[in-house]
């Protein structure tokens, strides 16, 4: 045993006399050195070079988070083109899954774009990603993948919205930071973004930003509502101008847990906000009514009783002016339709009763979505569990009173994460999660009753 150490000392010692040993020291000093002074620039697949490091490094955004951040979006196009094949055997349905790559579809929101064409902001969960489908035809049977935010857990409780002249803006948040974010899209297909932090968390494992809803004024100014977890607070953020570096970001009530669930519309006359939201302490559905822009001054009225465990709540206003509030009531284990003839939910308030959860009491509650077609009808978005199918009320009337229960996709498990817009031609865009396929899906209804 000695002479084992003995003779690896000699050669340790051998080692360290000789030029090798000197060769290797200044070799690894000089690479040190170069890591440190040098900016080295990284490609992406698609051959793109990285934004310098600051902004966004090779694997996503490096550093502390600033109030303006820049993106070139370095992954534009890598993934390709998407061609997707009907899934429907309703012909008046075409189905087109969209990207499979892993858990993908969280959190979606769908809303279209300059040309008319789908447009689909999205989470991928395997990854932690915020990504965006930009679909090349009414069909979206063709679509073009970005990858908008990475390196964190980007996009839960993901929005998207488009401006009067067609820029588009999405809202989500960062769960790792804790912190509500907005893109701006620097081109009308989302090529270049802009990625401002419009709101931090506080306290242990507190971030904000869950439920947020997201609007754009006619002045082109984005509105978001959202839910503070750090302080169970129901807050606004309202965007100075178009490019949202500066803004004001404000709780509008702070008694109790209040904010879940929240949606947000601008009215069609004033452009001022209207939030609906869970008031989980009182066990309601409420509406705020905003008398200015950024809330300072409101009307505040109860929707509906419901039970503590809440559920989606959808909101919609026609050119009548009647808002319609889509919820799950787990009392009476309804999906409910709240009517406010001329937006006066005091007065004029009308409560409906759409479908039951009869099997499975409680289950058939989340991810409803609402809209119109262009004749005036209310459309709105349930997932049935019993069943595990995406299905679609169809209203025949203003007050739902005749309607019509369609289901959409009824293979595998589909339907969570739901979200529902039409376009001026009466046409109806679905985006969804299929859970058993960990994919992406949109249906485009070829009429304006999806039947």
């Amino acid at each position: 045993m000695k002479n084992l150490i003995h003779n690896f000392l000699k050669i340790c010692k051998n080692i360290f006399k000789s030029s090798f040993f000197a060769y290797w020291i200044i070799s690894i000093s000089l690479v040190l050195i170069l890591l440190y002074n040098v900016d080295f620039k990284y490609f992406s697949e698609g051959g793109r070079e990285a934004p310098s490091k600051g902004e966004f490094g090779h694997k996503g955004i490096v550093g502390e988070l600033e109030t303006e951040i820049r993106s070139d979006n370095k992954y534009d196009g890598i993934e390709g083109q998407i061609f997707s094949s009907n899934k429907s055997s309703n012909n008046n349905i075409y189905i087109s899954e969209l990207d499979r790559d892993g858990l993908v579809g969280y959190s979606n929101s769908i809303t279209t774009s300059r040309e008319g064409f789908p447009v689909i902001s999205y989470h991928h969960l395997n990854a932690g990603d915020l990504k965006l489908a930009y679909c090349q035809d009414i069909d979206c049977s063709k679509a073009k993948i970005h990858l908008l935010d990475w390196a964190g857990d980007f996009g839960y409780y993901t929005d998207i919205a488009n401006s009067k002249s067609g820029n588009l803006y999405i809202s989500y948040i960062d769960k790792k930071k804790g912190d509500l974010r907005i893109i701006r899209c620097l081109d009308s297909k989302c090529g270049r973004a802009e990625i401002n932090v419009i709101d931090t968390g506080e306290g242990k494992g507190g971030y904000v930003g869950e439920y947020n809803s997201l609007q754009i004024t006619k002045d082109e100014r984005p509105v978001v509502s959202y839910f503070d977890a750090s302080k169970n607070d129901l807050k606004l953020a309202v965007c100075d101008d178009s490019d949202c570096t500066t803004f004001v970001s404000k709780p509008i009530i702070s008694e109790g847990m209040v904010g879940e669930y929240t949606d947000l519309i601008l009215d069609a006359t004033s452009d001022l906000p209207i939030i609906a939201y869970q008031d989980r302490t009182n066990q309601k559905v409420k509406l705020i009514k905003c008398e200015d822009i950024i809330c300072e001054k409101y009307i505040n009225y109860d929707i509906d009783d419901v039970s503590s465990e809440g559920g989606d709540i959808s909101i919609y206003q026609n050119l009548e002016n009647d808002l319609y509030i889509s919820y799950y009531d787990f009392n009476s284990n309804y999906l409910k339709l709240a009517i406010c003839k001329d937006s006066d939910c005091e007065k004029n308030k009308l409560i409906i009763k759409l479908v039951e959860a009869r099997n499975l009491p409680g289950l058939f509650y989340s991810w409803n979505s609402i809209t119109s077609n262009n004749i005036g009808n209310i459309l709105i978005t349930f997932y049935d569990m019993t069943s595990s199918f995406l299905g679609i009320v169809n209203c025949d009337d203003k007050l739902c009173e005749q309607k019509e229960i369609i289901y959409i996709d009824k293979v595998g498990d589909l339907g969570t994460y739901a979200s529902m817009t039409s376009d001026e031609n009466g046409r109806i865009y679905i985006s969804y999660y299929d859970s058993k396929q960990g994919a992406l899906k949109v249906a485009s209804c070829k009429n304006n009753k999806c039947n």
